[in-house]
Protein backbone atom coordinates (compact mmCIF):
# COMPACT_ATOMS: atom_id res chain seq x y z
CA UNK A 1 0.00 0.00 0.00
CA UNK A 2 1.26 3.64 -0.22
CA UNK A 3 1.40 6.11 1.79
CA UNK A 4 -0.34 9.43 1.14
CA UNK A 5 1.76 11.51 3.34
CA UNK A 6 4.86 10.67 0.90
CA UNK A 7 3.29 11.29 -2.45
CA UNK A 8 1.29 14.26 -2.21
CA UNK A 9 0.88 14.21 -6.28
CA UNK A 10 -0.46 10.99 -6.46
CA UNK A 11 1.38 10.42 -9.90
CA UNK A 12 -1.88 12.09 -11.40
CA UNK A 13 -1.86 12.75 -14.75
CA UNK A 14 -1.76 16.50 -15.90
CA UNK A 15 -3.04 16.97 -19.46
CA UNK A 16 -3.46 20.51 -20.70
CA UNK A 17 -5.01 19.53 -23.87
CA UNK A 18 -7.77 17.98 -22.12
CA UNK A 19 -8.20 21.23 -19.39
CA UNK A 20 -5.82 20.18 -16.72
CA UNK A 21 -6.00 16.73 -14.35
CA UNK A 22 -7.67 13.61 -15.43
CA UNK A 23 -10.20 12.35 -12.38
CA UNK A 24 -8.87 10.18 -9.74
CA UNK A 25 -10.90 8.55 -6.58
CA UNK A 26 -8.71 7.61 -3.73
CA UNK A 27 -10.02 5.80 -0.57
CA UNK A 28 -7.91 6.40 2.05
CA UNK A 29 -8.26 4.59 5.40
CA UNK A 30 -7.63 5.73 8.69
CA UNK A 31 -3.78 5.45 8.88
CA UNK A 32 -3.66 7.48 6.20
CA UNK A 33 -2.69 4.26 3.65
CA UNK A 34 -4.30 4.15 0.05
CA UNK A 35 -6.63 1.11 0.15
CA UNK A 36 -8.08 1.59 -3.66
CA UNK A 37 -7.25 4.13 -6.38
CA UNK A 38 -8.61 4.71 -9.62
CA UNK A 39 -7.39 7.26 -12.51
CA UNK A 40 -9.40 8.07 -14.93
CA UNK A 41 -7.81 8.57 -18.78
CA UNK A 42 -10.83 11.20 -19.31
CA UNK A 43 -13.31 13.24 -17.67
CA UNK A 44 -15.86 10.71 -18.07
CA UNK A 45 -13.80 7.58 -17.07
CA UNK A 46 -15.04 7.17 -13.69
CA UNK A 47 -15.04 4.10 -11.76
CA UNK A 48 -18.70 1.92 -11.55
CA UNK A 49 -20.42 2.68 -7.73
CA UNK A 50 -20.67 -0.78 -6.94
CA UNK A 51 -16.45 -1.14 -7.50
CA UNK A 52 -15.92 1.50 -4.77
CA UNK A 53 -18.51 0.42 -2.50
CA UNK A 54 -16.68 -2.86 -2.62
CA UNK A 55 -13.70 -1.29 -1.47
CA UNK A 56 -15.51 0.51 1.25
CA UNK A 57 -16.22 -2.72 2.52
CA UNK A 58 -13.06 -3.70 2.71
CA UNK A 59 -12.01 -0.95 5.12
CA UNK A 60 -15.06 -2.45 7.67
Amino acid sequence: MTRLKRFPRLKQEVNPLKLGRMPALLVVDKEGIIQYAYYGDSMKDIPKNEEIFEALKKLS
